[in-house]
């Protein structure tokens, strides 16, 4: 199931992509359950498939089995209109605006030095424990929304990333029971300003910018995407293909990461852990391969999709 966080009017709801169209899964489930005969569809969709993207993450199995029987029931129906309370419950993709998948997540998770052609690139040995840092909620950018680059560098790289989600409250897991903890997975770019990095000997400043972190356009649940490790990851700038790689090139693998996080800090659903990136940096190329505003950035991760992003310069 391919979520998505749409908004077509009002607050941010959840949705799937299927095709060309998004459907409003809690508007489903509520159809589904009225035509039933349920007197409490409406409350009763709110419980099982709650409109809200982190809700929904919290249900876990319960609520990802009744969006699935909703998406089944809706399937057996005419490809017409089908409408609850006035609202479609099938709307062109087109006509609503993805945001992220995960809006507002409590935790952005990310992990240096972790591909073995990028270490291989810049003739380093792996670390025996994967090397974290973060990002703030404020980074979250999504599909086709522009990134900013920010007065206070001209050194914007970018660094595409598997990443996935936590569905389940996580501490202490040990890496065998590490996917039951994993709601799905997606594309994401850590866009960073190297100069400051380097400045700073230190991630924070120059990795938390506002849209520093886009991500999507898609969550892909956990049960379509049984092995995340031989997807093949790319980064275009312009068309110009600058990374290149493959997740079987992991240093540690999805499992190893889950865990080792869940031994540091409380792992919370909708915790986005993006699991670094591979060799081809703008800062470690010869010349350098900075992004300036009018570029067109795509970050393409194998079955999660392009997420498309341009380059803007920051307002003054």
């Amino acid at each position: 199931m391919k979520l998505v966080t749409y908004r077509l009017a009002g607050d941010p709801r959840l949705g799937c992509l299927e095709g060309e169209q998004v459907i409003d899964l809690n508007l489903a489930c509520e159809a589904m359950l009225e035509a039933q005969g349920d007197a409490r569809a409406r409350a009763r969709a709110a419980l099982l498939v709650p409109p809200e993207t982190l809700a929904f993450l919290e249900g876990g199995g319960e609520s990802l089995a009744a969006a699935r029987d909703a998406l089944e029931w809706l399937a057996a129906r005419s490809k017409g209109a089908v409408e609850v309370r006035g609202c479609g419950v099938r709307l062109p993709a087109a006509g609503v605006r993805l945001l992220a998948p995960v809006t507002k997540p409590q935790k952005i998770i990310c992990v240096a030095h972790n591909y073995h052609d990028f270490l291989r690139e810049l003739g380093m040995k792996p670390h025996r424990e994967p090397r974290l840092f973060a990002k703030f909620a404020n980074a979250v950018a999504a599909w086709n929304q522009p990134v900013v680059r920010p007065a206070m560098t001209q050194c914007l790289g970018y660094e595409a990333e598997l990443a996935f989600v936590v569905g389940r409250r996580a501490k202490n897991v040990p890496p065998e029971k590490a996917y039951d903890h994993v709601a799905g997975y997606m594309a994401f770019n850590d866009v960073s300003a190297s100069d400051l990095t380097q400045a700073d000997v230190q991630n924070l400043r120059g990795k938390s910018f506002d849209t520093f972190a886009p991500m999507g356009p898609y969550l892909l649940t956990r049960d379509e995407l049984p092995d995340p490790h031989n997807l093949k990851v790319q980064l275009r700038v312009n068309g110009r293909v600058l990374q290149d790689s493959n997740t079987r090139e992991l240093v540690h693998n999805v499992p190893q990461l889950l865990a080792f996080c869940s031994q540091v800090f409380t792992l919370e659903p909708g915790d986005v852990v993006a699991t670094g990136t591979p060799g081809g940096l703008a800062k470690d190329r010869k010349p350098p391969s900075y992004m300036s505003p009018g570029d067109v950035m795509e970050t393409e991760i194998e079955r999660l999709g392009v997420m498309v992003n341009r380059i803007v310069a920051e307002a003054g």
